[in-house]
């Protein structure tokens, strides 16, 4: 996705995130809830039984890295989100359902599921 089209999805996104619904906006799930402002990244690995607390580790920074390139990327994002926490969040996408791995809040990591080392 080049930089006018993220830009172009990012408005996009605003629009319906102020009305409280969730928007994805390349590998990322955005959602606005009052104070709050969660980042949701999707662990690449095929099968739940593979990803490590390393593993977690790494997407959760990837994620965070995604979004941070977004704000450079749209003003208005980094307007959207003045004020609010923001939460990132990793999870598994298991069809219609996913599964929180972890988040973290403020540097404050949550462990939400038992990964081996």
């Amino acid at each position: 996705m080049d930089k006018e089209e993220l830009q172009h999805r990012i408005k996009n996104a605003i629009v319906l995130l102020t009305d409280g619904h969730s928007f994805k906006v390349g590998d990322l799930t955005l959602k606005c809830q009052n104070d709050y402002f969660d980042v949701t990244g999707w662990s690449l690995k095929s099968d739940i039984k593979n990803i490590t607390k390393k593993t977690a580790l790494s997407e959760l920074k990837e994620t965070k890295e995604l979004f941070n390139k977004m704000c450079l990327t749209s003003p208005e994002l980094l307007d959207f989100i003045k004020g609010r926490e923001i939460r990132f969040y990793l999870s598994f996408d298991i069809e219609k359902s996913s599964v929180e791995i972890c988040s973290e809040t403020n540097g404050d990591l949550k462990w939400t599921m038992e990964l081996k080392e």
